[in-house]
Parts: structure tokens; sequence; C-alpha cells
């Protein structure tokens, strides 16, 4: 996972720390092909909304991106935290990434709901996106 993360992400997000936490107490989702890990996603459940779930991560390998596996990925752990009985899903993203906006807005359906300045340090602003699982349909 660390080298999934790192090669998405150019830096690792994740550490050998993090990681324990995310598959204990979280929802960590794989995505493999021949007994292969080609990406993930971390969900951690809000503490003052327990219907809430916060997408932490996700990333798929560098030769596996462009393929359809990221999507697949979102849309089987959206899925399951529906059938689970979480009511939301939020993230947040670069405000520049256009591409990642699309996806979440517009094949997912999520929806702004607020900006977010310095919100991972000094000039490293976020938008904050969520998706009403209760009234999403795929």
């Amino acid at each position: 996972m660390l080298k999934i993360d790192y090669n998405a992400f150019n830096e690792n997000l994740l550490s050998n720390w993090s990681l324990v936490p995310y598959i204990r107490f979280g929802h960590v989702f794989g995505l493999f092909a021949r007994n292969s890990l080609k990406g993930f996603a971390i969900f951690m459940k809000a503490w003052d909304n327990p219907g809430l779930a916060y997408l932490v991560e996700i990333a798929v390998e560098g030769e596996s991106q462009g393929k359809g596996y990221g999507c697949y990925l979102l849309l089987q752990s959206l899925l399951h935290l529906k059938e689970n009985g979480l009511s939301n899903v939020g993230l947040t993203v670069d405000p520049n990434n256009s591409r990642a906006r699309h996806i979440y807005c517009d094949k997912y359906g999520f929806e702004f709901v607020e900006y977010r300045k310095n919100e991972y340090g000094q000039g490293r602003d976020r938008l904050f996106l969520r998706l009403d699982l209760e009234n999403w349909t795929q």
C-alpha cells in the first residue's frame, strides 16, 4: 500500500504507523488482480456523525491507472458502505484537480459543501464534497 500511495501522490500520505489504525478501525477496500494489490480505498467514520464516512484516500498503482479500476473500486466501496447503513460519504479534493472533481461530482454525484482554506497546511486548500448515499443510485 505504501508503494502505491507514493506512486499515486509523489509522497507518502500513509506510513507503517497510520496503516494499522486504518485497517483495524476503518474500512479498507483492496483492488486485486492476479493475487496482487493494484489499488485501495480507505474510509473512516466520523465521531460526531456515525452515518458519515470520510474517504481518507483512494489510490491505484501507476500502470493500472486510466483503465477504470479506480472508478470500479470507488463504486464497489460506495455500494458496500450504503448496504452497511452509512448515509453520507465525504472527502476533500484539491481545487485544481479537475479530473478528480469530474469523477466525484459528475460521475458519482458528490456535491460541493465548502471551500477549506489551508486544510492541509499553508497554501494547501481543499474542496469538501459530500455524497448522500440514502438517495444515491448507481
